[in-house]
């Protein structure tokens, strides 16, 4: 009795360390750094069978250079920064060491440009229909946090000056009510 207990105690002691993450969630950390956007991109194992179906002789290829140059070519199909019109440009994609989960791929991607106020991004959306894309974006130690999905692949973001002026705004009317009311109040004690 005291074996089979053990071997329960270490099943359910491990059983959440063999899992991987969901198939159809990727997660993005943007930040500017100089005069470059810093992409920092998390991928399930499942990013290959976006690669494969998006570039089908890869299928064949044993070559480390064709799964890079088309990787570099899908991430700047299905992932732009935007200026107003303008598309900041992909200068690198850069694969880099994981030490969080075995099962998961990490990349850095450099965008060219230091401002950009629309993100879209389609990564792995041609191969699960239910992906979602998590996005976190510092900006003045403030973070934005977003996803897109096939439904919405697109994010326009709205400045930090914009946001905030909103809380000044509501001040600002709650400031003149006051007065407004002060000043009605004052009146109205003239006139008795």
């Amino acid at each position: 009795m005291k074996f089979s207990s053990c071997i329960v105690l270490l099943f359910f002691a491990f059983s959440g360390v063999g899992f991987a993450h969901d198939a159809n969630k990727a997660f993005f950390n943007i930040q500017q750094k100089d005069n470059l956007v810093e992409v920092r991109a998390e991928f399930p194992w499942s990013i290959r069978n976006a690669l494969l179906e998006a570039y089908p002789e890869l299928e064949h290829s044993k070559s480390k250079a064709d799964f890079d140059t088309a990787f570099f070519d899908y991430v700047k199909t299905n992932f732009e920064l935007r200026n107003d019109d303008s598309i900041l440009k992909l200068i690198a994609v850069e694969e880099v060491t994981h030490n969080e989960h075995a099962h998961a791929n990490a990349f850095i991607f450099l965008f060219e440009g230091n401002a950009f106020d629309t993100v879209k991004n389609a990564v792995m959306f041609n191969v699960y229909k239910d992906q979602e894309n998590y996005h976190d974006i510092l900006v003045s130690k403030e973070h934005l946090k977003f996803i897109t999905s096939p439904d919405s692949p697109v994010a326009v973001l709205q400045p930090i000056s914009e946001r905030n002026g909103g809380n000044r705004v509501i001040t600002g009317l709650i400031v003149v009510a006051f007065c407004v009311f002060g000043v009605f109040l004052w009146s109205q004690r003239k006139k008795l």
